[in-house]
C-alpha cells in the first residue's frame, strides 16, 4: 500500500481548504487574503486532480479541470493584485478595514 491513497490526497486537500478559508475570515491584510484564496484554490486542484486519478484513471477529465482551474488562477490573480495595487495608490493601506472608507470619499 502507497502513501498515497484517495483519503490522504482527500484529507491533503481540506487541509489546504481549511487553511486558506482560516486565512480569509482571520486576515485583515488584502494581500494575505489574496493568497489564502490561492490556497484554497490549490486544495480544490489536489481534490480534482486525486479524485481523477483513483475513481477515474481512464479518463483526464480532472488534469482538464486542473488546467483550467490553473488559468482561472492566473486570469484572478493578474485582476486581483491590479487592484490592490490600485486600492494601494489611492489609500496607500492595504488593510480590508480601510476599503470601508473608499465609499464615504464621494
Amino acid at each position: 500500500m502507497t502513501f498515497f491513497n484517495l483519503k490522504a490526497c482527500l484529507a491533503l486537500a481540506v487541509i489546504l481548504f481549511a487553511a486558506g478559508g482560516f486565512g480569509v475570515f482571520l486576515r485583515r491584510n488584502m494581500l494575505q487574503i489574496f493568497l489564502s484564496l490561492e490556497i484554497m484554490l490549490n486544495g480544490v486542484n489536489i481534490a480534482l486532480v486525486s479524485l481523477n486519478r483513483f475513481l477515474w484513471p481512464e479518463t483526464q477529465t480532472g488534469h482538464y479541470l486542473y488546467m483550467l482551474s490553473i488559468g482561472v488562477a492566473a486570469v484572478e490573480a493578474a485582476i486581483g493584485l491590479s487592484m490592490l495595487i490600485a486600492v494601494f495608490r489611492n489609500s496607500r493601506a492595504v488593510e480590508s478595514s480601510e476599503l470601508r472608507k473608499l465609499g464615504d470619499a464621494s
